[in-house]
């Protein structure tokens, strides 16, 4: 059976500092996810500077409102040659690098790191220019349909189709609010994708964004895996007392490793959705333990023909199950029986 792939998405958490970087890294490493999910972007190719998210909240409630939001995140946007140290950590640790390219000189430059999936956000839908280049790098794309229409999730992915058949898309379902109301997850219109977009190349996951202080956060995403999700992205920093950017619908590194510890268990309770089960060792164990089996409801001496009322079934370690009723009434005994004592093929002729 296949794991859940966890992505634990960074973003802008480690808020500039390398060291907080790597710490988180080492945390998604220490917890078993499988790859960290890291933004990459030029600045000046990404925002103007006079940006004030007139259409609502883009930063954490932690960023210093005094400054510009272009002068803040160009601060904590950590440099070429930090990312080019923290992927050889990446590489090091197993940990996969999934990357967010916010523009076309930060694409280019992510061909320096070893890239396992790119991921296309809802918000570069129509950017085909940047897409085209990215899915001819790497065709396996994680594609964050939050905040985009149907009509604009079957645009793209017809569009990447077109340029490579091959290409896999992993959609993540999921509002990307800063934290998402539990009431408006909608985990469950997952199954309705799913039928939607019938092709052996899109599988699907969750992009989690419950606030990282609800006592349901390590929980609730595990429902998505009963809809046949592959994947989990979760937000991760490294202490919410920390307050670090993008901590409200995070998950500090000790939530974090209970986090994937019940992804991991849920994965395994639901199991592979056969029925290959029905056969296996302990299932027709516990069948021979449940089933009642073919007793004599008296002594019966050797040589006597086997009537019906001489048996019944009860819970016995030894006897005959109820298919096999018929290969002993009507047979004769080669041994004595005595009352209650199992009756077996092999005791009669």
């Amino acid at each position: 059976m296949k794991k859940t792939y966890i992505i634990a998405e960074m973003a802008w958490g480690y808020t500039g500092d390398y060291e907080k970087a790597i710490q988180i890294l080492n945390g998604i490493k220490e917890s078993g996810g499988d790859a960290v999910g890291i933004h990459i972007t030029s600045m000046a190719d990404y925002m103007v500077k006079d940006y004030k998210c007139t259409a609502g909240q883009t930063l954490s409630d932690s960023a210093d409102e005094s400054i510009p939001i272009y002068e803040f995140l160009d601060q904590i946007n950590m440099p070429d040659e930090d990312w080019l140290k923290f992927g050889k950590v990446a590489d090091d640790l197993g940990v996969d690098l999934v990357v967010m390219c916010n523009d076309i000189p930060s694409f280019e430059f992510s061909k320096k790191l070893n890239v396992k999936k790119y991921v296309v956000a809802s918000a570069i839908f129509l950017e085909f220019d940047l897409i085209q280049q990215m899915v001819k790098e790497n065709n396996d794309l994680v594609l964050r349909v939050g905040g985009a229409t149907l009509t604009e999730i079957e645009t793209i992915v017809e569009f990447i189709l077109s340029i490579d058949s091959s290409a896999k898309m992993n959609l993540l379902v999921g509002i990307q609010m800063y934290p998402t109301p539990i009431d408006q997850l909608n985990i469950a219109s997952i199954e309705a994708l799913r039928q939607h977009f019938n092709n052996p190349n899109i599988t699907f996951g969750l992009a989690d964004h419950i606030d990282g202080d609800d006592v349901n956060s390590i929980y609730l995403p595990a429902l998505a895996l009963s809809y046949g999700i592959t994947s989990i992205e979760k937000h991760i920093t490294t202490d919410r007392k920390e307050k670090l950017e993008d901590y409200e619908a995070a998950l500090g590194i000790e939530q974090f490793k209970k986090f994937v510890d019940f992804i991991r268990v849920s994965k395994e309770a639901l199991g592979d959705g056969s029925l290959g089960y029905l056969i296996n060792d302990s299932y027709v164990k516990y069948r021979d333990v449940v089933r009642k089996k073919l007793v004599a409801i008296k002594d019966i001496s050797k040589g006597a023909t086997i009537l019906d009322s001489d048996v019944m079934f009860k819970r016995s370690d030894y006897g005959e199950q109820l298919e096999n009723k018929d290969n002993i009434i009507g047979k004769r005994l080669i041994r004595d029986v005595n009352k209650d004592e199992g009756l077996q093929i092999k005791d009669v002729v």
